[in-house]
């Protein structure tokens, strides 16, 4: 099924042997773009063991629940178990965006509507902040001026694919609340 993840395998095996050799590291630059493309197989190479592996288990528990009905059921568990870890492998497998690794600006602006909008980008800048965080990014605000009643007029982070946007009056709930 997953002919194409053991050349993926043998490639991984053979960045090893070559990070291994101390006259790689001697180019910064060819040792950086080996230590990317190695940890970037590493997550397909412990899927793939750990489905195969999982299979192995799975049969040996159906061979032996001839025996013991206590391991038809482990069967079970383990052929769901290797359902999500083929999930999972056929994520990875799934061609990378190379933009993916790269900084990016998310840039938001209150447009018309005054505070109602100000405070709608202040939140939004939030969601925005707590999403990056929650991924592991590392967002960190470069600019922004606080509008009346904490909602921001412009502000700029940093993470994500590049995006703008801009807030025309849409009452947020928290508007609706400074309003009343």
């Amino acid at each position: 099924m997953f002919e194409r993840v053991e050349d993926l395998v043998a490639e991984h095996a053979e960045l090893e042997r070559r990070l291994a050799d101390p006259a790689v590291h001697a180019d910064q630059g060819r040792a950086r773009r080996l230590g990317r493309r190695y940890a970037e197989l590493g997550a397909i190479v412990r899927a793939y063991d750990a489905w195969r592996r999982t299979g192995e288990d799975e049969q040996a528990a159906r061979e032996l629940a001839a025996d013991d009905p206590g391991f038809a059921a482990e069967a079970e568990q383990l052929a769901v178990r290797r359902a999500e870890l083929e999930e999972r492998l056929r994520t990875l497998l799934l061609p990378r965006d190379p933009n993916d690794d790269r900084d990016v600006i998310l840039e938001i602006k209150a447009g018309e509507g005054g505070e109602e909008s100000a405070l709608f980008a202040a939140d939004l800048l939030r969601m925005y902040l707590r999403f990056a965080e929650r991924a592991n990014w590392r967002p960190r605000r470069l600019q922004g001026r606080l509008g009346r009643g904490q909602g921001e007029g412009h502000a700029r982070g940093g993470c994500g694919a590049v995006r703008s946007a801009e807030v025309r009056g849409r009452r947020s709930p928290r508007a609706a609340r400074a309003c009343d």
